[in-house]
């Protein structure tokens, strides 16, 4: 069965064709199933679904479910019953109410995370104002926590070394023939300069640059980074965290574009990329047999993964194809242009 690719058809009927242990993860929204007189709300043979999406994962394989309610409750104790292993539970804070007229505001969906194996969430790093743009409370107390810096000389002194690369002579590998350190692969002239040098002897640019690799840098097994930060200070976390990202949080606010979206269901593409670097590296297969509005296979082409994805709406999956068309295909497009243009 071909990858990237949405078929149109019942999902049961795709996973069947798929060989034993040939998908890394499936990422899925299934129907809830208490809608009334949707077609949303097809029922499915449960039991067989999971089984089947057991026998196609891989030996360390996840399983990303969205859900609510009782049938969410019941897939995850299908799932353990199948010796699926529970690693995690996230929120998704969609930050509007989903049907005004009810009488509870329901703003959010759950997400349970289930390994086949013994696979290991991966670490990511989110960007600071991503992870913490619509908390304001807490960019406030940060930026107070900062403020104090001017006032405590060791929590200064320990943000000044943070900052000051060129404290150190064997910090980086590489220098410029002007003494300037320069990370290993970059070169000369490039906007990564010295900050403190920059303040001391002024600046013909705005300069960024990593100061954060006081030992040795540290990657998981898919080669996602996980720096060895300085501690012990505060200060220095936030600064580390505003410059590098925040680990990821089990709560995740991204509001969808809700007056431009094809179905009743669809989810941010950008939620789902942040689930799918969780789960999976570059190059693994995600398998979505619920796709609806082709969300999964767009965040799939947006991160450099290969999917598979099934609905069995013919309206919905004509809308999917060409909304994945419209939006992802350039994109693809100008990611191999430019890796032939580095070759």
């Amino acid at each position: 069965m071909k990858t990237n690719k949405i078929y149109n058809g019942d999902c049961l009927e795709l996973i069947q064709g798929l060989e034993d242990g040939s998908v890394d993860v499936i990422l899925t929204d299934p129907p809830y199933l208490y809608l009334k007189n949707q077609k949303l709300d097809r029922p499915f043979d449960e039991q067989k679904f999971f089984a089947e999406c057991k026998r196609v994962l891989k030996k360390d394989g996840f399983i990303v479910l969205f859900g609510r309610g009782t049938s969410f409750y019941r897939w995850n104790t299908i799932l353990n019953d199948l010796g699926f292993a529970f690693k995690e539970e996230f929120i998704w804070d969609k930050s509007y109410c989903t049907s005004p007229l009810m009488k509870i505001s329901r703003v959010h969906e759950t997400i349970s995370i289930h390994t086949k194996g013994k696979g290991v969430i991966n670490k990511v790093k989110v960007p600071y104002l991503e992870q913490k743009g619509h908390d304001i409370a807490g960019i406030v107390t940060d930026i107070k926590r900062l403020k104090t810096t001017f006032k405590n000389t060791k929590s200064l002194d320990a943000v000044l070394c943070f900052l000051e690369n060129n404290s150190r002579d064997d910090f980086f590998e590489n220098k410029t023939s002007k003494g300037c350190a320069v990370r290993e692969g970059m070169f000369e002239g490039d906007r990564a300069v010295n900050v403190i040098q920059s303040i001391t002897h002024g600046m013909n640019e705005k300069s960024i640059i990593r100061t954060d690799r006081y030992d040795t840098d540290k990657c998981t097994k898919n080669k996602t980074a996980a720096q060895y930060h300085k501690s012990g200070d505060r200060c220095v976390s936030i600064m580390q965290s505003i410059c590098f990202g925040m680990n990821e949080q089990t709560i995740i606010e991204d509001q969808r574009d809700h007056y431009d979206t094809i179905h009743p269901t669809q989810k941010p593409v950008r939620l789902l990329e942040r689930l799918l670097q969780l789960v999976s590296k570059e190059g693994d297969i995600v398998l979505d047999p619920f796709s609806g509005s082709g969300s999964t296979a767009i965040a799939c082409h947006n991160s450099y993964r290969q999917y598979i994805c099934c609905e069995i709406d013919e309206e919905y999956y004509n809308a999917s194809v060409k909304r994945v068309r419209e939006e992802a295909a350039p994109k693809l497009n100008l990611y191999r242009d430019c890796r032939k243009e580095i070759e």
